[in-house]
């Protein structure tokens, strides 16, 4: 019997060179499915959220793939020079081509965005429509989140191509194109307005569904949070990866 493992991975977004880890469940085959994890702005893939949620899905016959965007983790790049919206995007397209390309990898994945890796997810679902996506506390305007950054002095780390691109960015008149979304986010959210996920809600098709932590905070510090965040995401995933399997 084959035993769950992890494989290290390096692989191509534009001119720079990406870290990744490929969670691979026991009993793997060509036919497993995969989510492929999206980190926030200032987090990278070694976040307990990530790795928790790729142990889970193991348990569950599913592949994990979470990786460093560009300037962040083991990742090559600049964080500030690097760091725009649509790098990201481009990064995570390209976690999607390194996983279609991958041997131990069937043709179903799966897609998780927290915070802006979200908003990643959400451009790159209008490109590749995954089986099945979890996003949590994930902004479909920057507008506000700009001006906590502001507020916490967090943009000094960001570039004005970041900006430029933020104020700019908005996705909500194709949010229809997108369906078999969970939606996860907290009620006091400090960095990212709840209403951001309500708006989700009410522009993308259905099969959707939006799960409102009372209280919760965007970084999901709740014990109780977690444990429902996970139960719920591993049901979602593994319903729509299985319905796609069925027919």
């Amino acid at each position: 019997m084959l035993k769950a493992k992890t494989i290290q991975i390096r692989f191509k977004s534009d001119h720079l060179r990406l870290s990744g880890t490929l969670h691979l469940p026991d009993n793997y085959s060509m036919k497993t499915p995969c989510i492929i994890g999206s980190h926030g702005l200032f987090s990278d893939s070694s976040s307990p959220k990530q790795i928790a949620l790729a142990q889970q899905c193991n348990k569950r016959n599913m592949a994990y793939f979470r990786f460093d965007h560009r300037g962040c983790g083991k990742s090559e790049g600049n964080f500030k020079k690097d760091t725009t919206i649509f790098n990201r995007f481009r990064d995570f397209c390209a976690a999607i081509q390194t996983m279609k390309d991958d041997p131990d990898i069937g043709d179903q994945l799966g897609f998780f965005g927290s915070s802006l890796g979200g908003t990643v997810v959400l451009l790159a679902s209008l490109i590749e429509q995954p089986q099945t996506m979890v996003t949590l506390s994930a902004p479909i305007s920057m507008n506000s989140v700009w001006d906590i950054l502001v507020k916490k002095k967090q943009h000094e780390m960001l570039s004005q191509a970041f900006y430029d691109e933020a104020i700019e960015f908005n996705i909500q008149d194709q949010l229809h194109h997108i369906n078999n979304i969970l939606i996860f986010h907290g009620s006091d959210d400090e960095v990212v307005p709840v209403t951001n996920a309500k708006k989700l809600l009410d522009d993308v098709s259905e099969p959707s569904q939006l799960f409102v932590f009372d209280g919760g905070c965007h970084q999901l510090a709740n014990k109780t949070h977690q444990k429902i965040f996970m139960q719920k995401s591993l049901d979602w995933f593994e319903r729509y990866f299985q319905k796609d399997m069925n027919g």
